[in-house]
């Protein structure tokens, strides 16, 4: 066991130094708008007003920073049109918000902009289906079709707990109406089956209601997209496409959930510190040591404190995120990010695998002591 004095490495820092003088830098030219018959223009980095940060900021917490604005700089620089940012260590906390809300416009992005967190949805549902299980309503080992009959064939093995822990291999011949598979779909079923009301009614209960995420909304499809959510853009066919309105497969006009940094940030802490399951609920989420996902939250390493951090990254088309936390909820962090135009593609973006390992750095850097 380790010593209480390499413990307490991980929690006390010295005495805060005083930020240095900063110099501020003026924005770089407008690049002019393109013709009509062009595809949209890369953004103009645009900074917008942040909320002031606290006054005792620590060595380790301005490493976090200088790490995090350093990404944001290439990321805009390789053509990403926006970069959302939010950190907290203890009582330090932090927000970026850099680029455009949209290429055509040119508006700058604002630190509360909605943006689709994409596979971040999978922890949110999580609770709900949990809250099931706390009941008694639902058993996670038991069969899918057990719920939903006809949802897949008859006697598929198929569990909610596999669907939980994106462990389902569910072919697409086993699917009833030959769908594509979709575990987060089949699973916000069971919950709209057994609740007796929609899926957005339930998540509000569940999980928005009580910690007054108000900026945070479930969409179905064609419902009316935020103003002020930032765009994604793509390459289909040769030229750069706006996906905000577009049918393209798990974009925004299919449905989804949109958040913001701040909404998320709550949520996560408040997941961790145990407000919304009991402790039973909160380790099955968790999932096992050894085990690479749990049920709804991925894992890393937390060299801060030889444990994990908790969380989940969300990638759509033209959009990455990640949210991850310390176990006890007190390092935390959020990155969106509008992706740079890329082809549609059914893999994972190597974008979204580069912001995982740079959020993991982060945050490691955010505190005055490793384990190695």
């Amino acid at each position: 066991m380790l010593s209480g004095l390499v413990l307490s490495g991980c929690t006390e820092t010295p005495a805060p130094l005083p930020l240095p003088p900063t110099t501020a830098v003026p924005p770089p030219p407008t690049i002019p708008q393109p013709s009509s018959t062009a595809p949209p223009a890369g953004p103009t980095l645009t900074t917008s007003p942040v909320p002031a940060e606290s006054a005792a900021t620590t060595p380790a917490f301005q490493e976090l920073r200088a790490t995090l604005e350093l990404f944001s700089r290439e990321k805009l620089d390789e053509g990403a049109s926006a970069v959302l940012i939010k950190a907290k260590v203890g009582r330090q906390e932090w927000t970026l918000a850099e680029g455009v809300r949209t290429r055509e416009e040119q508006a700058a992005v604002q630190p509360g902009d909605h943006f689709p967190v994409g596979d971040q949805f999978r922890t949110l549902l999580a609770v709900s289906v949990m809250k099931l299980v706390e009941e008694g309503r639902l058993g996670l080992d038991d069969s899918v079709t057990a719920y939903l009959p006809g949802s897949l064939t008859a006697g598929s093995p198929v569990t909610i707990r596999q669907l939980l822990g994106d462990s389902a291999d569910v072919p697409a011949a086993d699917l009833a109406a030959g769908a594509p598979p979709d575990a987060d779909a089949l699973l916000g079923r069971v919950v709209e089956q057994l609740r007796g009301a929609p899926l957005g009614a339930v998540l509000r209960t569940d999980v928005l209601a009580p910690l007054n995420l108000q900026a945070t909304e479930f969409l179905t499809e064609n419902s009316t997209v935020p103003d002020d959510v930032v765009h994604g853009y793509v390459h289909l066919e040769g030229e750069t496409v706006d996906v905000t309105d577009t049918g393209l497969p798990g974009g925004i006009a299919n449905g989804g959930l949109v958040s913001t940094v701040e909404d998320i940030s709550i949520f996560q802490a408040a997941l961790l510190k145990g407000q919304l399951l009991s402790p039973e609920g909160l380790i099955a989420m968790k999932g096992t040591v050894f085990a690479d996902y749990g049920l709804g939250l991925d894992h890393w390493d937390d060299r801060c404190t030889n444990g994990f951090y908790y969380g989940h990254a969300g990638d759509i088309p033209g959009y990455g995120s990640i949210a991850i936390s310390s176990a006890d909820g007190n390092r935390q962090l959020s990155i969106f990010l509008a992706y740079p135009p890329q082809p549609v593609s059914p893999q994972p973006s190597a974008l979204a695998l580069e912001m995982t390992g740079v959020a993991q750095v982060a945050l490691n850097s955010g505190c005055r002591f490793q384990f190695r």
